[in-house]
This record gives structure tokens, C-alpha cells and sequence, in this order.
């Protein structure tokens, strides 16, 4: 008795048709998601000193302000906003390389840095929005493989620390600080201590190893050509 191949109905199609669109357009979505996010924050802040602004305009042309909250003037409060809002991000990323910004920059950080509790978190985030764009390289020192969460499993790792002291005198021995990030969001994980000798190299680079992550290990660097 010869098997028939499985017959696939119309809704196991549609419903697989859906599930790949779905995960090919996932990352674009997340990522915009999040840009959204961020310039809807900032937005918040620049929105009001744009219809504070516009309504300066209408005060000194002797006319009556529109309704800034409702139909055509809140359009216009809204992308001339985003213009105003693109401008800002591209002076900051322009006086970030130059030397009055980085000492600007560096004398807000500590600033913040010295407030109890607010300090800590925004050294914390600048730290890993600095691993993840590589602007701080030695955050993410190395990618590596540990066993993890038992002997004989393995998991990504990244080294972030190579001679922790505090940690290495409470253990009694040698250790380095690894990262374990979570799939598809490396930001957050695990923070492991671990010798030396259990730690597994790899070729992988930092955004190799973010990009197998964030797709779930199915895009999986090609090994290095011997030629």
C-alpha cells in the first residue's frame, strides 16, 4: 500500500504564507518600533517648544493662533517637529566627534554619574548602547562559548571584564566576567563568573554574534576562507 503525499489545505497554506511574512518583516517592525519609541520621547520635549514657538509667530504677525492640537496646525506642529528633531540628532552626532563636544559630553556624564541612584543607571544603559553601536569596543571584550546552564551545553558568551579582582578573592582563584545574552534580546542575560580554563574561543565578531542572537541562531556566520 503506496502512501499519499500529505494534502495541504487552503488554510495551512494561508496560515504558513502568513507565519513567513510575518517573520520576515519581524525585524523590520521591531526596529522601527523602537525608533519610534525613542522619537516619540523626544518628541515630547521638542513638541511644545515648537507650538510655543509658532505661536510667538502668529503673536508678532498681530493674528489670532489656530488651534494647535486639531486637524492642519497640529501637522504642522508635528513634522516640524521631526525636522527640528532630525537637525538636533545630526549637530549632536556632528559635535560628539569634535573636541568641545566630547568634553561637553564627558562633563554631562559625570554629572549625572555623581546623582545617587540616576547615576548608575545611566552608566549602566551608556555602557550597553556603546557594546551594541561599537563605540565602546571593550565592553564586549571577546565572544566565546561557556557550558551553560549545565555540562554539556553551550552557549554564547561575551567577555566583559578579564580580571575582575573583587570576584576572583571571593572565589579563591582566577576568573573572568562573562555575558550571557538572551535570544532575540541580547540586552538582557546572564552575568557569570567563570575561570579562565572554561572558557571556549570563537572567530565570531561582536555583530556576528549579536546578529545570530537577534535571529533566533539561524544566521550563522560562514566559517573564514583559507585562501
Amino acid at each position: 500500500m503506496s502512501d499519499s503525499p500529505e494534502k495541504t489545505t487552503f488554510a495551512s497554506r494561508l496560515s504558513h504564507n502568513f507565519l513567513t511574512g510575518l517573520f520576515l518583516l519581524l525585524p523590520v517592525g521591531l526596529t522601527l518600533y523602537v525608533v519610534s519609541v525613542l522619537l516619540d520621547l523626544m518628541g515630547k520635549f521638542i513638541q511644545p517648544a515648537v507650538e510655543l514657538g509658532f505661536r510667538w509667530l502668529w503673536a508678532n504677525a498681530n493674528q489670532p493662533a489656530p488651534d494647535f492640537t486639531l486637524g492642519l496646525p497640529r501637522q504642522l506642529v508635528v513634522v516640524s517637529s521631526a525636522v527640528v528633531m532630525i537637525c538636533v540628532l545630526i549637530v549632536v552626532g556632528y559635535l560628539s566627534k569634535r573636541l568641545f563636544g566630547k568634553l561637553l559630553h564627558r562633563w554631562f556624564a559625570a554629572l549625572l554619574e555623581r546623582i545617587p541612584g540616576l547615576g548608575s543607571l545611566y552608566g549602566t544603559i551608556r555602557q550597553m548602547v556603546d557594546a551594541l553601536s561599537g563605540r565602546n569596543k571593550d565592553t564586549f571584550r571577546r565572544v566565546v562559548m561557556v557550558e551553560f546552564p549545565r555540562p554539556g551545553m553551550w552557549s554564547i558568551a561575551f567577555v566583559t571584564h578579564e580580571q575582575p579582582t573583587v570576584f576572583s578573592e571571593a572565589v579563591g582563584k582566577q576568573v573572568v566576567n562573562v555575558f550571557i545574552p538572551a535570544a532575540p534580546a541580547p540586552t538582557t542575560g546572564v552575568i557569570l563568573h567563570v575561570a579562565p580554563e572554561d572558557v571556549r574561543e570563537t572567530k565570531l565578531t561582536v555583530g556576528e554574534a549579536l546578529g545570530l542572537l537577534m535571529s533566533f541562531g539561524s544566521v550563522v556566520p560562514k566559517p573564514a576562507s583559507k585562501e
